[in-house]
């Protein structure tokens, strides 16, 4: 697996702007890791601000969250035109606010939001880092395709992170230059996702409102038609075992521009069959997450699009049996090792065949989350992780 390791004498204090779809308490993959690293990362010789788009009109566009200032730039149900109008006054604030004074503009992902700070950054000599999240989205191959304004602000950028060994490879592929490359994986604080004996797991159980004499499967994320929840739904409906529950955490609101109405109905099609395994569950959202996987046995990620998926690294961290959908490079060396089951994209059957050997055989799920745990602890904390970005920053 690609490393980078980078050291600087620099004492001098830098400032980065995150600038990301959605932050806390709006839920992303992409918010939730940019939150984590900046918890971890922050210290006296390096600050954060976030720039964040939203979709609830009721947060204030000025915020502090974990002592960390926050803008936001709410997104308009009428068009562009508004939400750019909406906009104006609330990017010259940040302008010369935050941007004038900072070091480094941070991006998570390359959206239209995008273009203007990679041009605030380009007129105002700023150093701009680009974190490409997944593949068939934003890595260099996808961006060539794509063309126009996509692919010239996408050359813009000064430096490119990559989360995943399979990105890191389109990227070289492209023939991106590798002084301007940077490998750096999503990190998990192995301190907060971490495994808990039989009581404390019937504990929570009872606290969540779960079963407590069932084997859970756990899925958490969007209801999209890229994280597949409906096919686990239909792949755990046949499987030839009682006893064994479904828990979904997740946003299934119509709000929430992810969320695909077709996947929520088909969800609901299995969740009003008769002789199902076990109970249907589903959550909204939890704050309290980690316990969700402490009180569960097997994780499944049926993606079809993932850059380096955070809910598998907090499942693996956790310790739990978890079965996930082949992507090359992506979770394919997260389970290297034995560390988790793989299953062909919207394979039905294979996925079903894995969820009833795993709920069969006790012993499997305790090897293979204790395999998981360990490889995300070693190759994936966020103490390590957020010490290598460190690094990078000074020594840019």
């Amino acid at each position: 697996m690609p490393q980078t390791l980078l050291k600087s004498n620099s004492t001098r204090v830098k400032q980065v702007l995150m600038v990301t779809g959605a932050y806390f308490p709006e839920i992303s993959g992409a918010g939730l890791q940019c939150k984590s690293l900046i918890g971890e990362a922050a210290g006296d010789r390096l600050s954060f601000a976030v720039v964040t788009t939203s979709r609830d009109r009721r947060l204030p566009f000025r915020d502090r969250v974990d002592g960390v200032a926050v803008y936001r730039l709410p997104v308009s149900r009428f068009g562009s035109l508004v939400t750019f109008a909406v906009w104006l006054p609330r990017l010259a604030y940040i302008l010369f606010k935050e941007l004038l004074g900072i070091d480094i503009i941070h991006l998570h992902g390359l959206s239209r939001k995008s273009y203007l700070f990679i041009a605030f950054g380009f007129l105002f000599r700023k150093t701009v880092l680009l974190k490409i999240t997944s593949m068939g989205e934003d890595d260099p191959v996808s961006i060539e395709r794509a063309g126009g304004l996509r692919k010239a602000f996408f050359r813009l950028a000064n430096f490119y992170i990559s989360p995943s060994p399979a990105l890191i490879e389109s990227c070289r592929g492209s023939g991106m230059p590798q002084d301007k490359l940077m490998y750096l994986p999503n990190g998990v604080d192995c301190r907060r996702f971490r495994p808990v004996g039989k009581a404390e797991k019937l504990k929570l159980r009872g606290q969540l409102g779960l079963p407590e004499d069932s084997l859970i499967v756990l899925f958490s994320g969007h209801f999209s038609q890229d994280k597949r929840p409906h096919l686990l739904a239909r792949a755990w409906s046949g499987i030839k075992m009682k006893g064994v529950s479904l828990v979904f955490v997740g946003s299934s609101s119509a709000d929430s521009y992810e969320v695909s109405p077709e996947v929520v109905a088909a969800v609901n099609e299995v969740a009003a069959q008769e002789n199902l395994p076990g109970k249907f569950i589903r959550v909204q959202w939890s704050g309290r997450m980690e316990n969700y996987y402490q009180a569960s046995d097997i994780f499944v990620l049926p993606s079809v699009r993932e850059g380096m998926p955070n809910v598998l690294l907090e499942a693996m961290a956790t310790g739990l049996a978890c079965a996930a959908t082949r992507l090359e490079g992506i979770t394919d060396i997260l389970f290297e090792g034995s560390c988790g089951k793989l299953f062909e994209a919207d394979d039905l059957q294979g996925l079903r065949n894995i969820l009833q050997e795993l709920a069969e055989n006790h012993t499997l799920r305790e090897e293979i989350g204790a395999k998981a745990r360990q490889k995300a602890h070693e190759e994936y904390g966020l103490e390590k992780v957020a010490k290598a970005y460190r690094d990078f920053i000074f020594s840019i």
